[in-house]
């Protein structure tokens, strides 16, 4: 297993980021977990997508982040570009959680600070 902070490691992956056309090659990341949903590391490559509804949908981005889940994805990314949409991941949340559905939310901002603090304490 190469360990991804040896400086050694690294340098001889430089400039082969793709070592084959043909051969699959990973480079192996450090493990982080979403909600209870781990990375990188030796876990398998996951599936996520992006709700395209708008986030005061409430409704709407349910029904479209369960379709999103029932096709495979592992994360649901939801916009939350100003703090309102943020607060809304809460009711998301909390619908998607009542349907028996546990797939981590990540919350996709837009260069809002405070949103980002919002969003931070409601998702994954």
């Amino acid at each position: 297993m190469i360990d991804p902070m040896n400086a050694d490691a690294i340098s001889a992956l430089k400039g082969k980021y793709c070592n084959s056309l043909t051969v699959y090659s990973r480079f192996i990341t450090r493990e982080v977990v979403i909600g209870d949903t781990p990375m990188g590391g030796n876990n398998p490559i996951r599936i996520q997508s992006m709700t395209t509804t708008d986030t005061m949908d409430t409704m709407g981005t349910v029904e479209q982040s369960i379709r999103m889940i029932n096709a495979g994805c592992e994360y649901v990314r939801i916009t939350a570009p100003s703090v309102k949409e943020a607060n809304n991941l809460a009711e998301i949340k909390k619908e998607l959680r009542k349907r028996g559905y546990l797939v981590p939310l990540i919350a996709d901002i837009h260069f809002t600070p405070n949103a980002a603090e919002a969003a931070a304490r409601i998702v994954e």
